[in-house]
């Protein structure tokens, strides 16, 4: 017999939640702490999903709790047009001792995909010139701006066409976006895909940015090869071009370096940030320096609800425990030591093509004939077994893993240990 409060909560949320968004699971969720999460059942789950890599210290961590208990208590919304408060000016302060280079201005947003949003405008408005090039298997959000420009999968952009003009699309250097004959040398291939676009479609003088994932998410937990990083820097620099890289997945940790553009090093002209900045509470964030900032009119773009002064003191005590307890360092090893683990367990099966990590982020692509089966076949097997996972891929075709930085081993290794057995049960 189904929980009574199970059910009742399930019922009422099949009845008013839109069913436009994907249904993963249909657990209710009580509570979660940490690595663990509970049903209002009282079943106990590991979660590997991390709120889609938000919860960048877990579930409900002690000082993040404190700070917006305390924020709360003080101020939690007034508007950051009318009077400036402590916690977002601290945050500005913070994000631009942190960001690479000279970005030390930040425009505050609600989301990742307002964030794209603002950067394209910001990149429209400061050079004058309409085109955008970004990279099919990118995602960058579900707002009309982020969705012209995400290439993971045409299920983002049907049924909202004509989308924004002037947005085009290179191959982003990832063997597994071509189903057939992959060019042995995918980076030259995608430059030349952006040399073809200049000659054919767009002048590069009427290209005001190009956008990239330093390590794509959800078209497949692929890095950007550093050697790719540094043309488009070139390129960028050559023809007047704004280089704008999505972090929302990849900054605060989650690859091994605050943020992902530090294995190039490559510094963008614009850092759009979300997700991990805030631990879980919303925010978002266009990074870039005083100059190109004064170059957007003011008035030309705005938020109600940017920088709330909750969301901006969660991201103060968030990034705090994240330097203090050096989990930059931690995502770099404790991630090489993830992927060694799954090498050496998991390299009997022949449908895995590749077991891959940046830091803590992590995938596991199978091969295409069997994925379309097999990968969902996982993430069902794992959930009963308490253990939550989550696909990614343009073909489905990646498990990826988003543990907390300061993920207890124990936790890891029992997770671990339930998505290895899953694996060898199915394939």
């Amino acid at each position: 017999m189904k929980h009574a409060e199970t059910a009742y909560l399930q019922g009422l949320a099949k009845k008013h939640i839109s069913p436009v968004s994907t249904r993963v699971t249909d657990l209710v969720i009580k509570r979660a702490k940490g690595a663990r999460f509970w049903t209002t059942d009282g079943r106990e789950y590991i979660d590997f999903v991390s709120g889609v890599a938000s919860n960048g210290l877990g579930h409900a961590h002690d000082s993040m709790v404190k700070a917006i208990q305390e924020q709360a208590e003080n101020l939690i919304h007034f508007g950051l047009n009318y009077g400036y408060y402590e916690s977002v000016v601290k945050l500005s302060e913070k994000i631009a001792q942190i960001a690479p280079g000279n970005l030390d201005t930040i425009f505050f947003s609600n989301s990742g995909g307002e964030a794209i949003d603002g950067a394209l405008k910001m990149a429209r408005a400061v050079t004058g010139r309409p085109g955008i090039i970004a990279f099919d298997g990118s995602f960058h959000g579900r707002t009309l701006g982020a969705t012209s420009v995400t290439g993971s999968s045409s299920k983002y952009r049907t049924s909202y066409e004509p989308l924004l003009g002037e947005i085009y699309h290179a191959t982003y250097p990832y063997p597994g976006l071509l189903k057939e004959n992959a060019p042995k040398n995918m980076m030259r291939y995608s430059l030349s895909q952006i040399e073809s676009l200049f000659e054919l479609r767009i002048a590069p003088e009427r290209v005001a940015a190009i956008l990239i994932e330093p390590v794509m998410g959800e078209g497949g937990y692929y890095p950007a090869p550093n050697e790719f990083l540094q043309e488009l820097r070139k390129i960028a620099d050559q023809y007047g071009i704004l280089l704008i890289f999505d972090e929302v997945q990849t900054g605060f940790g989650r690859t091994g370096k605050m943020f992902a553009s530090e294995h190039s090093g490559v510094i963008p002209d614009i850092l759009v940030l979300a997700k991990a900045l805030s631990g879980g509470m919303p925010l978002g964030a266009i990074v870039a320096s005083r100059e190109l900032h004064e170059k957007w009119p003011t008035g030309a773009h705005g938020s109600t609800f940017g920088g709330n002064p909750v969301s901006c003191a969660a991201a103060l005590a968030s990034i705090n425990v994240i330097e203090t307890e050096n989990l930059v360092k931690r995502s770099e090893w404790l991630g090489k030591k993830i992927v060694q683990r799954l090498k050496e367990n998991l390299r009997k099966y022949r449908d895995i093509k590749d077991i891959r990590g940046v830091g803590m982020m992590i995938g596991i692509e199978f091969q295409p004939e069997v994925a379309a089966q097999i990968v969902p076949a996982i993430k069902a097997r794992c959930l009963e077994k308490h253990l939550l996972i989550m696909s990614c891929g343009v073909n489905g075709q990646t498990i990826r893993l988003m543990l907390p930085l300061n993920i207890k081993e124990e936790d890891m290794d029992i997770g671990l240990s339930i998505l290895e057995n899953a694996i060898g049960e199915l394939i």
